[in-house]
């Protein structure tokens, strides 16, 4: 006669205990004597989703990932811009990736962008950290602050980039909910002299570069600023 394992008949009893609780109590019952084990099979089974998708796309992290929005002009990846910035950085595009962004359409100042996917992608990518920078003309990324996807360039993390270019910083004025102007806020650098219209002619009037909020990427930021300003140094 084959034995019953210990291990099935309490489980059995537990099963018969839950069913006749009510639906509150039998919630409440199963995450206080069960929350470990479910803890631990969500942690696997997502972390397994994760190691699939990774292993699959092989996605490697971005060294730098920069979006020039509104224009026509081939700047993207694998573009003249692209091949010489890589080059004078000397990443190792084996170990991480540069993104260069040339295929993004919106105006905040045209009702803030509502309804368009190119700025709800902005969103996306800027809320997830994965966005680095962004390049429109000046009035645009001003206005562009008000979404709160551009970097406060007066935060600490940015010292060495307001040491630099404090005198090019492009200013966004918040109001409150009464239409009081309040403090200005830097979420962008005039870079209008810099190679992205000199030499790439990207927009007709200006140019300004503003950071992403959640960019971890700050050093290769500055790095590409330098750069399209001819202050980076090989």
């Amino acid at each position: 006669m084959r034995s019953i394992s210990p291990n099935k008949i309490v489980w059995s009893e537990e099963k018969k205990k839950i069913k006749e609780m009510p639906f509150k109590e039998a919630v409440a019952y199963i995450w206080m004597y069960f929350k470990i084990p479910i803890i631990a099979i969500v942690f696997v089974l997502g972390f397994g989703t994760f190691l699939i998708v990774r292993l699959a796309t092989n996605i490697p992290d971005n060294w730098l990932m920069v979006t020039f929005a509104n224009t026509t002009v081939d700047v993207g990846t694998g573009s003249e811009l692209w091949e010489d910035f890589t080059k004078t950085a000397g990443y190792d595009l084996k170990a991480k990736k540069v993104e260069f962004n040339a295929e993004s359409y919106f105006d905040y100042l045209q009702n803030q962008a509502r309804g368009n996917a190119y700025y709800n992608a902005f969103v996306t990518l800027a809320d997830a950290g994965e966005l680095d920078a962004i390049t429109m003309e000046k009035d645009s990324l001003a206005a562009l602050g008000q979404s709160g996807r551009l970097l406060d360039l007066n935060e600490e993390r940015c010292a060495s980039i307001k040491q630099k270019y404090a005198d090019r910083f492009i200013w966004y004025e918040p109001e409150d909910e009464n239409g009081k102007k309040l403090e200005k806020i830097p979420v962008g650098i005039d870079v209008s002299d810099s190679i992205l219209m000199t030499k790439y002619h990207l927009y007709a009037d200006s140019c300004a570069i503003g950071i992403g909020a959640k960019s971890e990427n700050l050093k290769e930021v500055e790095f590409f600023i330098d750069y399209i300003l001819g202050e980076a140094k090989k």
